[in-house]
């Protein structure tokens, strides 16, 4: 059984919360090693509780915030309706193996469904095999690749 007491939207008072939990998730992802503030926390909630297209939701487990979602609504010109991209998903590693992670696609998947999204779709690193298996228990892989430019360089095409 999972022990998730609420997910939900978060509001601009998680803003601490959801500060520890951006550093650790960008640590986990080889991004910068400096914490981030709730300073730097803050803008992203308030965008996020302003634009009804961008979803964030938190996910308190066993009494600690271990977890976020950060998902978009999005047009999808191939149905010609609508169709959800999870942008990003962490855990914190002591809650990790909980259900937490599949509590929060659950939970993207309703609000979806009540959107009227044609599926959720997201991306996941080629090495993280741990989360592959949780995604190939609960969702078919996509029949596409991913590519990207980085645009902190220098590049022409």
């Amino acid at each position: 059984m999972v022990n998730v007491r609420t997910i939900r939207r978060l509001s601009a008072a998680d803003a601490p919360r959801l500060a520890d939990l951006m550093t650790a998730y960008r640590r986990a992802m080889g991004g910068p090693a400096e914490a981030m503030t709730p300073e730097q926390a803050t803008p992203l909630i308030e965008r996020a509780l302003s634009e009804p297209d961008l979803l964030l939701l938190g996910a308190d487990h066993g009494g600690a915030f271990a977890g976020f979602a950060l998902a978009f609504d999005l047009p999808e010109i191939i149905s010609g309706s609508r169709a959800g991209q999870l942008d990003d998903l962490f855990v914190m590693p002591e809650a990790r193996g909980s259900g937490l992670a599949r509590a929060l696609i659950d939970q993207l998947t309703e609000i979806g469904t009540a959107r009227g999204w044609t599926h959720l779709r997201w991306l996941v690193p080629q090495d993280n095999l741990t989360a592959k298996r949780l995604y190939l228990s609960i969702a078919d892989p996509a029949p596409w690749d991913s590519f990207r430019i980085e645009l902190s360089q220098s590049r022409s095409i």
